[in-house]
């Protein structure tokens, strides 16, 4: 991961401003931004899954998402280069349910149709409604996607 990346990925952490989840997002692209043989992908979850996860949950609650992702522009450019594809995806789609589908589409393709679109988007819904924090929704919902894969 290159310095810069790492310097600002530090200073985020520590920036009451940014919900844990969106620090979660920014060190998952800046990972995977610095590596062009796509080494860092032996550490994490197959791309094909995650990319859509955390679009599906950002989605859940765009508008504050986006206010966070504004500020990071803002206070850590570098940072945001390596997000800022999902920042401009998630802006540009005001109907949020085309991108839900897309995403929902990507994830029943990764697990080889084992779970339809309609139960991603049930259980995405259900658990950012139960968790205020969108990170503790990631954990249950990556112990359900692995009913599915393994």
């Amino acid at each position: 991961m290159k310095e810069s990346f790492t310097t600002e990925l530090q200073k985020l952490y520590d920036d009451s401003h940014v919900s844990p989840f969106i620090q979660e997002l920014c060190e998952y692209y800046a990972s995977g931004y610095g590596y062009e043989d796509g080494s860092y992908q032996d550490e994490i979850e197959p791309r094909e899954i995650v990319e859509p996860v955390y679009t599906l949950f950002l989605l859940q609650r765009r508008e504050t998402m986006l206010d966070e992702l504004s500020y990071i522009r803002k206070k850590y450019p570098h940072l945001f280069s390596s997000i800022e594809q999902l920042y401009e995806d998630i802006l540009i789609n005001m109907d949020v349910r085309i991108l839900e589908s897309k995403c929902e589409s990507r994830l029943v393709k990764a697990l080889e149709n084992k779970v339809t679109s309609e139960e991603i988007y049930q259980k995405v819904e259900n658990l950012c409604l139960s968790y205020d924090d969108l990170c503790e929704a990631l954990d249950p919902f990556y112990s359900w996607l692995h009913t599915f894969y393994s």
